[in-house]
């Protein structure tokens, strides 16, 4: 069994160090290890992997919310949505700064991807931010702190490839992720709030025009088609009226209904976001074909259930096998993509989470919190290489546009991350509360 163990190990660190594209690597690895271990005639459960995969009702969620973001960052809803935030915020300590965490969770939640938050808030807002004299550093790592909430506020991508894996509830697992979420959204406030008030220079203050009437009402009707949005997906959840695949249509739907009446709907603007959208998606199913291949593999060479006993026998507590995970996936995000990340260590850890009887749905938020730290940590960060590809096509930025600025300008984000992960595992209700009896 150990040299069983050791070989997969060998086997898809050298796909992965070669440059696979990770869908590639994990079928391959699969490939070698039945090779070398399984019986020949198991290599036909191969052929059905894809089926079952392309064919399962929950991964036509992923396509739907993935238009949903595309036909969003195509409709003009983001810049009407910024200005909004904007305005009622630019009274605190932070000003704009504050507006890019709220923006992010908002556009998160009509959106759920953090690539796609964190390139759309990033677009709108780095020129007025550089016109008012904000320090870019801090203002880039709100915004990439920011568009890590498109993975843990609902809908997200992730969520789904999470439930299908450990074959949980999408819809409890959105659920779940609102309250750390909105948690999320606090302490990035606090932490701006705070620098702030200690260093004014970083974010400016402009000056304040009070809300007139007819102002309230201007911001009123330009946050009614968000909100329609997120009823449409969250609320039909929430209240049991659709399962998270139909409220995924039902964002599509919805999301075809503002572009029209915001007038930026075209034919050109639905072909590109359909052409966006099979990119995308193509890419994820890969992915779990991929995943589920190996998944096989490494269950019928039983290498989960060995390493669950020999977890067992450590006698670790569920919380001390928290912490432990919790440290292993820190690590492995500094140098992998995050659903690789995600893919190839859930199948080997999954017996062990039954075993210690820990509950999926909390461990679900664990895990993605996990990915946004991810997503933000050097070198391989995600939404770090997103945001300085944007900012420097931007006009009027300084002239030495490094990455170790956004490195530095996260940083505090990265502390506030920390925080909310220590608190969602020392107060499991946090996520579980819908669950309670």
């Amino acid at each position: 069994m150990a040299s069983m163990s050791l070989t997969t190990a060998v086997v898809i660190l050298a796909a992965l160090f070669i440059g696979l594209p990770v869908a590639v690597a994990l079928a391959t690895s699969g490939l070698v290890l039945s090779y070398l271990f399984v019986d020949r005639s198991m290599l036909g459960i191969f052929g059905q992997m894809p089926w079952n995969v392309v064919t399962s009702t929950t991964i036509v969620a992923v396509p739907l919310f993935v238009l949903m973001g595309e036909l969003l960052a195509r409709s003009g809803i983001s810049e009407q949505m910024y200005a909004a935030v904007g305005r009622l915020l630019n009274r605190l300590p932070g000003g704009l700064l504050h507006t890019n965490v709220v923006a992010s969770g908002v556009f998160a939640a009509v959106c759920g991807s953090s690539v796609a938050t964190a390139a759309t808030i990033c677009s709108v807002s780095v020129p007025p931010l550089r016109r008012r004299g904000y320090n870019e550093s801090l203002a880039l790592g709100s915004i990439a702190a920011g568009g890590t909430l498109g993975i843990l506020i609902p809908p997200s991508v992730m969520f789904i490839v999470y439930g299908v894996l450990v074959e949980e509830s999408i819809g409890e697992l959105y659920i779940a992720g609102i309250v750390p979420g909105l948690l999320m959204i606090v302490v990035f406030m606090a932490i701006i709030f705070v620098m702030a008030l200690y260093r004014p220079n970083i974010a400016p203050r402009g000056e304040i025009q009070p809300l007139t009437s007819k102002g309230r009402w201007k911001l009123l009707l330009s946050v009614i088609p968000t909100c329609f949005l997120i009823f449409l997906v969250l609320g039909t959840i929430y209240l049991g009226v659709a399962t998270a695949t139909e409220a995924a249509a039902f964002g599509v739907s919805g999301a075809l209904v503002i572009s029209g009446f915001m007038r930026t709907i075209s034919i050109r603007m639905i072909s590109s976001a359909i052409l966006a959208t099979a990119a995308t998606t193509s890419m994820i199913v890969f992915i779990l074909i991929g995943a589920f291949s190996l998944q096989f593999v490494i269950t019928y060479l039983g290498l989960p259930a060995a390493l669950s006993n020999w977890v067992t026998g450590l006698g670790l507590s569920p919380l001390q096998f928290i912490i432990l995970i919790c440290v292993t996936y820190f690590l492995l995000g500094t140098f992998m993509e995050e659903l690789s990340m995600v893919v190839t260590t859930i199948p080997i850890i999954l017996p062990m989470l039954h075993e210690l009887h820990v509950n999926l749905v909390w461990f679900g938020v664990i895990m993605v919190i996990q990915v946004q730290l991810a997503l933000i940590s050097p070198p391989v960060g995600m939404n770090l290489f997103v945001i300085q590809s944007i900012r420097t096509k931007l006009p009027n930025g300084p002239k030495n546009m490094t990455m170790g600025e956004i490195f530095v300008g996260v940083t505090p984000f990265v502390v506030g991350m920390l925080i909310v992960l220590a608190l969602i595992i020392m107060f499991p209700e946090l996520a579980t509360w819908h669950d309670l009896k």
